[in-house]
């Protein structure tokens, strides 16, 4: 810091820095606070979309079961019809018990597979149910998350432009400072507790609350500029009139 010339509108505008980020943290919390009013609705629409994931996936399931049972059996009914046709004009009997015992193989495993059918499409309907039921729960919560949203967003304008309007002007404050001051301030956010900059009442300051020496106390609020406090280290600001 030496040779960096430091005047009391620097160290005003430090305050108002200080300022600013204090005051923004805060509204920042706030926004937070606020915006958790949508976790619990949040959370029962993440998992009615897990839920509607998992049934939509073993509906998908069943539906490809659904349809390779269909083609086992169309392809069994083909031979079915095939070899009867053959057992029409086969004279030898061996061939013809083959045949035979072949059609009645088949066709016993066709009523299998149409009974697999049946309970299949009717597990296909119940999911069909369930799935209606899952996305009419799930659009009512989605409603309903949108809802509080909008409430929110439109609960919060004013914090949400105090917000952008504070780092416009923060933006504006440490682009007029002295690049060194400025770095300085920052490490003495870091170091003292987010608390650079404190008000010097009398002779007390008031990072730490307790008393300076006099004569240093006399020259912070007659001249101002930079000055820090000998116990706690923080910049003094004077709250009273030169």
């Amino acid at each position: 810091m030496r040779n960096l010339i430091v005047t009391q509108d620097h160290i005003v505008s430090l305050r108002r820095l200080q300022e600013i980020e204090t005051d923004t943290a805060r509204v920042e919390k706030k926004l937070d606070g606020v915006g958790a009013k949508t976790s619990v609705q949040g959370k029962r629409l993440k998992k009615l979309e897990v839920e509607l994931e998992r049934v939509r996936g073993a509906q998908a399931e069943e539906k490809t079961r659904y349809g390779v049972l269909e083609e086992e059996i169309a392809e069994l009914t083909s031979r079915v019809a095939k070899s009867e046709e053959y057992l029409r004009v086969v004279t030898n009997n061996k061939d013809y018990q083959i045949l035979r015992r072949e059609v009645d193989d088949n066709t016993k495993r066709i009523s299998e597979l149409e009974s697999l059918l049946l309970a299949l499409m009717e597990d296909l309907e119940g999911r069909d149910k369930q799935m209606a039921e899952i996305t009419e729960a799930h659009d009512a919560e989605a409603e309903k998350v949108k809802s509080i949203e909008q409430e929110i967003y439109n609960d919060t304008v004013e914090e949400r432009e105090s917000i952008l309007s504070m780092a416009r002007e923060s933006q504006e404050i440490a682009a007029a400072l002295p690049p060194g001051l400025l770095d300085h301030y920052e490490k003495l956010l870091k170091t003292t507790g987010r608390l650079a900059v404190v008000d010097l009442f009398k002779s007390t300051c008031y990072g730490c609350f307790m008393n300076i020496p006099p004569q240093l106390a006399i020259e912070i609020h007659q001249n101002g500029g930079l000055h820090y406090c000998p116990r706690c280290h923080r910049i003094l600001f004077s709250k009273e009139e030169a």
